[in-house]
């Protein structure tokens, strides 16, 4: 065992706990942020008696890690402070302040007396940790100004709670470009590697790449060695350790595929040269959204030209809308969501629209990874455009694989991705298509 010498960017990062309450951080894997918080915490709780922090880990294994590190620190530290607890998840310092070791899977801080400092480690990562950071705030709310909130993780998806907090109030700054700016060297702030700035709100963004680490920054082929060491693909050497925002294994569309797609514009007229197809994702209750895309088809191209998207409504005013649209559009054919209260929607309107082909579709493990998968053709083939200020353009971002499951992040929705992919399932492109289906990544797609 040998003292904990911090780097220079690690006392940066000290020095801003000690001057700011919130601190949001995207780091390189590696860089011995969390261990650096945790010296932190406990060099307060060891001159402090009524000091109390808390570390939110990303699951059962990481908590215990950190905690037998603390504990090792004290144990080198006999001649000044003794461990008064001998529990996993919670450390005393004898006659002094105290640390928790949280899994964030499972666990809140609402039951706990006043708290000055958190750590939300790996959020990118961590399902509940939206519930547990709003949880954190009533812990907090005797201790005034002198708290500090850090949430760190490695980079993700372009979606869920933690990109959101990393973006938001950036008076128009570009968090993933300046995290290429900085893997690139082409922008700091007091040392290459290392850039911070303070947002709208006063919460310091902090982007940390390996090149600032004294020993790492000092080899060009890092990346290199570091999959060598790693075993890994170079995609994921990229996000864990060059700050990219990519992660196939959860994001389902990518960032550039997105963006390949958004240059379409709504249309206020009906084309008389052109074929529509609608696609209706139903709702069920709450703030559950019932979806119709009007997707128009012409010279080899599929665009989105409308959206209906409503909640709060009865069945009733939904499916007068939705009759407005088939007058309006005459479409070629309709592909309707018959899970649950689909059923009923597409009865009414097959009864109240007889001539029109009215297709049942129905959403289970097997079928909607090809759903899923014709989307993604439809823009890898460049044939499919939408509005840029379109609801899809962040649905389709925060889409994603949760274990065995397709579906949106954790409190984003995704009834425009399911209804624009019902309308293409019921068009052409569906048959011309079929032939090019790479039916390996299908399946790797969905459950089976």
């Amino acid at each position: 065992m040998v003292q904990f010498v911090p780097f220079a960017y690690q006392k940066i990062l000290t020095r801003l706990m000690d001057e700011y309450a919130n601190i949001v951080i995207v780091k390189s894997r590696q860089l011995g942020i969390t261990q650096t918080a945790a010296s932190k915490f406990l060099h307060k709780a060891s001159l402090n008696p009524a000091y109390s922090s808390m570390c939110f880990m990303r699951n059962e294994e990481d908590a215990g890690a950190l905690s037998r590190r603390t504990r090792q620190m004290v144990n080198c530290l006999e001649e000044y402070i003794k461990p008064d607890s001998d529990n996993v998840g919670f450390l005393k310092i004898r006659g002094q302040g105290e640390i928790y070791f949280k899994n964030s899977s499972t666990e809140g801080s609402r039951s706990y007396d006043s708290v000055q400092d958190f750590l939300f480690d790996e959020c990118a990562f961590s399902r509940n940790i939206g519930q547990i950071y709003a949880a954190s705030s009533p812990s907090t709310a005797l201790s005034g100004d002198n708290i500090t909130k850090l949430i760190v993780s490695t980079p993700s998806a372009k979606s869920g709670w933690y990109w959101d907090k990393l973006n938001e109030n950036n008076d128009g700054r570009d968090i993933e470009q300046l995290c290429i700016d900085v893997a690139e060297q082409k922008i700091y702030t007091e040392l290459p590697g290392l850039y911070w700035f303070v947002d709208k709100a006063g919460t310091v963004k902090m982007i940390i790449h390996w090149r600032c680490h004294e020993i790492f920054g000092q080899r060009n082929d890092y990346l290199e060695y570091r999959q060598q060491q790693d075993g890994t693909d170079w995609e994921t050497i990229l996000r864990e350790y060059d700050l990219r925002f990519i992660d196939s294994s959860v994001a389902v569309f990518t960032s550039s595929l997105v963006h390949l797609g958004a240059i379409g514009e709504y249309e206020s007229d009906v084309d008389p040269d052109a074929d529509y197809y609608l696609g209706i994702d139903t709702a069920t209750t709450g703030n559950d959204f019932l979806c119709v895309p009007v997707l128009k088809f012409k010279a080899g191209k599929y665009s989105l030209v409308f959206l209906y998207r409503k909640n709060h409504e009865t069945n009733q005013v939904h499916l007068y809308k939705i009759g407005e649209l088939i007058r309006r559009y005459r479409p070629k054919s309709i592909g309707i969501e018959v899970n649950g209260a689909g059923q009923v929607y597409f009865e009414q309107l097959v009864e109240e629209f007889p001539a029109y082909n009215i297709e049942a579709i129905r959403t289970t493990g097997d079928s909607k990874p090809v759903l899923i998968y014709q989307l993604v053709l439809a823009l890898e083939k460049e044939i499919l455009d939408y509005p840029a200020k379109s609801p899809v353009v962040n649905e389709l971002l925060s889409f994603r694989r949760d274990g065995h499951k397709l579906q949106a992040a954790e409190g984003k929705n995704d009834d425009t991705v399911m209804g624009l992919a019902f309308a293409l399932n019921v068009s052409p492109f569906k048959f011309e298509r079929q032939n090019h289906f790479d039916w390996e990544k299908i399946q790797s797609l969905g459950e089976n």
